[in-house]
């Protein structure tokens, strides 16, 4: 994994110093609560209902255990001993006072961790495939060019002072774990009839209140123009993106309005006069070095005679947590976070130290968040997975759960988030008591709920099987179903169901969604597959009557 240069770590330090001037600026009365909120949002801080909430980066969802076990300090010295991980695989602390910010910053420098850009109009975190570098049939690892790109935007001018908020997302395997096209922008490794590697691109998805899927304006961008491309995209943006409206901000709009054809006309228009520019030319040697940072820490192991532990707990659980390698002896491990009563992706300050821990003794230092708020540890020695189960047991951190129905990904609602129109949490945990039975969850298999508390879909409610979201109807809470999104092989936006549903019945109206699934799947058909087979009425007749 890639550790901070010195450079790194002084950059961070200069900013914290700015940030902490700015800060003592607004609690003296010197700058009014206008003039701050863009300051503080560009270091990761948000007011809400309680207090300010931080937002930590995890770039590209890596964290070595020393940092997680600086995470715990955080939560222990600065919140109220628990963190909350997001969809974007970022941690967020709900419970943090404002005069502490600056020493708090301070304290993650030291870990080479820290929460700019992370909030705002600004180029948010990188997410990637939690998986890079770790499955067969991968293109090529992700990681160093999410690095790499993360150097190059972060103090460029056209990544400054956006008109709206901008996601990235990289992907080099076949199976897209990143959600790729709902992204503003997407790149996805490709090799191109000669072998050679380069980028598709996809600009334009979101989802919010407008969910789109974002459309391909480039097939094929060689690896050592990638730079001068993304420029030109921005440029284009920034050029016509809307200033005007708060609600048309995001580059989806522009795509949309523009229509994707004409988008990308004028990108590569732009993109012709500076291609050729050596200033843009994705450094090659700094590629490379980027790449033995985050080579395999691992070499493969002859287990040939190895036979694992009987044990039914133990079967279940590897069953639903335990990936192939494609390092021979080796695992990959998801540990779930969820458990009965509390919040989807949160984490005691007590359970990151556990897990600190064990990856030391079990994944070479190194944890990966996903964007299903969960962890994986992902270099597990077979012949040690056995044992880094009970040693999860001994924790409670053994929920089987992973890659079942009760593995809900819900944002903090109306719990946290002034935002919110309805509560997350107390439905997730509503659905998870009615699906209860291990045996059930086997039987229903793989099917994603994904719960948001408002429009802004932080809980990517649309892509799920079944996505809930929550609204206000005359000052109560009602839920709206969506059905048969996806991203893994394909990209689709959930169907919306009909009228919403009132927070009494909802999780009757889950059960009836996941009943009909159950009694119309052929052999080993998903949920979308059903959905696309039988349409969307049988589905409608079950809940509404």
């Amino acid at each position: 994994m890639y550790k901070y240069s010195e450079k790194d770590k002084q950059f961070l330090v200069e900013r914290v110093d700015q940030f902490e001037k700015q800060l003592n600026r607004y609690l003296s009365g010197e700058l009014d609560e206008d003039k701050f909120r863009s300051l503080r949002l560009r270091n990761g801080l948000y007011m809400e209902l309680h207090a300010h909430m931080l937002r930590i980066a995890i770039p590209y969802g890596i964290l070595s255990s020393n940092q997680l076990r600086a995470l715990a300090d955080v939560a222990d010295k600065y919140d109220r001993g628990f963190g909350h991980f997001t969809t974007r695989q970022n941690i967020q602390f709900n419970w943090i006072q404002l005069p502490e910010i600056a020493n708090l910053l301070r304290d993650l420098t030291e870990a080479g961790l820290h929460a700019i850009q992370t909030s705002g109009k600004a180029t948010r975190n990188i997410t990637a495939d939690p998986l890079s570098g770790l499955t067969e049939g991968e293109i090529e690892d992700a990681r160093p060019y999410c690095e790499l790109i993360r150097r190059w935007f972060n103090l460029h001018p056209e990544f400054s002072w956006l008109p709206g908020k901008f996601k990235i997302a990289i992907n080099g395997a076949k199976l897209d774990e990143t959600a790729l096209r709902i992204h503003d922008l997407g790149l996805r490794l490709v090799k191109n009839k000669k072998g050679e590697l380069g980028f598709s691109v996809y600009v334009g998805g979101g989802l919010g209140a407008a969910a789109m899927v974002a459309p391909e304006t480039a097939s094929f961008v060689p690896i050592e123009d990638i730079l001068s491309y993304l420029e030109s995209a921005m440029r284009i943006y920034n050029l016509k993106g809307r200033r005007d409206h708060q609600k048309k901000l995001r580059i989806k709009f522009l795509v949309r309005e523009l229509g994707a054809e004409e988008f990308s006309r004028l990108v590569d228009e732009d993109w012709q006069q500076t291609k050729n520019d050596p200033d843009l030319k994705l450094n090659l040697k700094e590629l490379e070095s980027l790449q033995e940072d985050f080579a395999l820490p691992i070499k493969p192991i002859n287990l040939d005679g190895f036979k694992d532990k009987v044990d039914f707990n133990y079967s279940i659980w590897k069953k639903n947590n335990v990936r192939n390698h494609k390092t021979p002896g080796f695992s990959i491990v998801n540990i779930s976070l969820t458990k009965l009563g509390s919040a989807p992706g949160d984490a005691t300050s007590e359970q990151m130290r556990i897990l600190a821990k064990l990856a030391d003794q079990y994944s070479s230092s190194e944890i990966r968040t996903t964007k299903r708020q969960t962890m994986v540890f992902p270099f597990v020695r077979k012949d040690q997975v056995f044992d880094l189960w009970k040693a999860l047991e001994e924790n409670d951190l053994a929920s089987p759960h992973e890659g079942t129905l009760a593995q809900i990904v819900a944002c903090p609602g109306r719990d946290y988030c002034d935002l919110a129109k309805a509560v997350s949490i107390p439905i997730a945990t509503r659905v998870q008591e009615r699906f209860n039975d291990m045996n059930k969850l086997l039987d229903i298999g793989d099917l994603k709920i994904n719960i948001s508390g408002c429009e802004n879909s932080c809980a990517h409610h649309h892509i799920a099987d079944i996505g809930l979201l929550g609204m206000q109807k005359k000052g109560e809470e009602y839920y709206q179903i969506t059905l048969a999104g996806e991203t893994l092989h394909e990209t689709n936006i959930g169907k919306k169901l009909g009228p919403s549903v009132s927070s009494e019945t909802i999780v009757d109206a889950v059960e009836s969604i996941v009943n009909v699934y159950i009694d119309q799947r052929q052999k080993e058909e998903k949920f979308t597959d059903v959905f696309k087979r039988i349409g969307i009425e049988p589905f409608k007749e079950k809940v509404y009557g």
